[in-house]
């Protein structure tokens, strides 16, 4: 793995410890950026962050005696300053107080129940970047009895305060403008920290489990086509809810052909051979998205995929509303479909084009359902169905390009497979401008 593991292997035996390497969580490469791989947790709850320069991953140096690789164990991140103050909350009486308050609220706790003890776990790590936790407060009940309570809560740690203060100014303004009833409520930000604190929607240990949406959404899954349903109806709330979107950022069809272009001179670069595949399809994604009309923006998700889902109890939640911005809801639908395929299909396998194929087309009924009772026209759904594959195809892309970087080895096979549905795509966008009826309809083939 491009020396990540045998550097965290060294670390370890320099440490003088027993433990084993913790599984990998996460691995990203990006161009005159190096690598960055984290660990973990482990059985003992241990996380570590490797880190490999761009010298070291071009001159394949061994990650064991490489200068060029760095490894961190969590909490330690100085691009993250407070992540040990936030993991370590009982030695920090004024992040507990405001903890305590917080759950208290959020809870019912009672005046006379005490807190005993509070615990921080990590849930979700990008180094360098932020870190959702869910912290557990254990509350003792009145009296010598030994009732004890345990209510959790959930935080994510961003960079600097503002960041923090716009992510809880966001969900209040979903729940209080918005009433939608599908986001985390907000319990506000701690004070003199960049951290925001949430209701915990909860995870698979639960006696009513919360899954993820990956673990739900998925060939096999007797509850997929539903949760994609809801997915698509919490979407087409979202792009009508009419919440105040002062100080959004921009997201339009020119700005995205611009990201889609760098995607398509990264893919060149780590697969060389499909350069004559791949070519035509990247300018072609890129000239259907500087053709985009700029007049469609809206409140959008900026990232919405089934990962972005929590499942509990036949309900969805949107979670993760941190590239939130003014687009056309075409981006949203496109980008949701892009990742709505299962990795099967990438290796042709029996069955997985007929699923993607049957869960778009409910994730897309439903949404445009959704959106005629909330009176939207029949020309508004229309129109972001038309324009949602292109969308789609430039998501493709991004997925191209993570599938060719993510390992050491490029797996051309599995890239052109990407490529190819991405020429899909834009078969049933058809040519800028083309009316709807002389537009291909999806395949269906197996």
């Amino acid at each position: 793995m491009t020396g990540a593991t045998e550097a965290l292997d060294a670390y370890l035996a320099r440490q003088g410890t027993d433990r084993v390497r913790p599984p990998l969580r996460y691995l990203r490469r990006k161009p005159g950026r190096g690598l960055v791989a984290v660990f973990g947790p482990g059985r003992s709850g241990d996380v570590y962050t490797v880190t490999v320069d761009e010298r070291s991953l071009l001159e394949g140096s061994d990650g064991a005696t490489l200068s060029g690789s760095t490894v961190q164990a969590f909490p330690d991140d100085p691009e993250l300053p407070h992540l040990d103050a936030v993991m370590t909350p009982s030695e920090h009486a004024d992040l507990a107080a405001a903890l305590e308050s917080a759950a208290r609220a959020a809870h019912h706790v009672l005046p006379d129940w005490q807190l005993l003890d509070v615990a921080a776990e990590p849930v979700r790590y990008k180094p360098g970047n932020r870190c959702v936790l869910r912290y557990r407060l254990r509350f003792g009940g009145p009296g010598t009895g030994d009732a004890t309570r345990t209510c959790t809560l959930v935080a994510k740690l961003y960079q600097d305060l503002q960041e923090a203060q716009a992510a809880d100014d966001l969900l209040t303004r979903l729940r209080d403008q918005a009433a939608v009833p599908w986001t985390a409520r907000p319990l506000g930000v701690v004070p003199g920290l960049p951290l925001a604190l949430t209701e915990d929607l909860g995870s698979r240990r639960d006696r009513v489990p919360a899954h993820s949406g990956p673990d739900v959404v998925h060939p096999g899954s007797d509850d997929a086509f539903e949760v994609v349903r809801r997915a698509a109806r919490a979407l087409a709330e979202l792009h009508t809810s009419g919440v105040d979107t002062g100080g959004l950022s921009r997201r339009t069809g020119v700005e995205e052909a611009g990201k889609a272009g760098k995607r398509a001179r990264l893919l060149e670069q780590y697969v060389p051979d499909l350069v004559p595949v791949a070519r035509p399809v990247t300018d072609a994604v890129c000239a259907a998205l500087a053709a985009l009309p700029t007049d469609t923006l809206r409140p959008g998700h900026g990232s919405y995929k089934p990962s972005q889902l929590m499942v509990r109890d036949g309900s969805v939640f949107l979670v993760d509303f941190d590239q939130f911005c003014l687009a056309d809801p075409a981006l949203d639908v496109g980008y949701f479909l892009a990742y709505l395929r299962p990795a099967g299909l990438w290796y042709h396998r029996a069955g997985r084009r007929a699923w993607f194929e049957a869960a778009a087309g409910a994730f897309l009924s439903a949404y445009a359902e959704r959106l005629a009772e909330r009176g939207e026209s029949a020309a508004t759904c229309a129109g972001i169905a038309r324009r949602a594959p292109v969308f789609e195809a430039a998501l493709l892309l991004k997925i191209a390009v993570r599938r060719a970087n993510r390992l050491h080895s490029p797996r051309p096979g599995e890239v052109a497979a990407v490529l190819d549905e991405a020429s899909r795509c834009l078969a049933v966008a058809g040519p800028p401008g083309s009316p709807a009826e002389a537009r291909p309809a999806r395949s269906r083939e197996a």
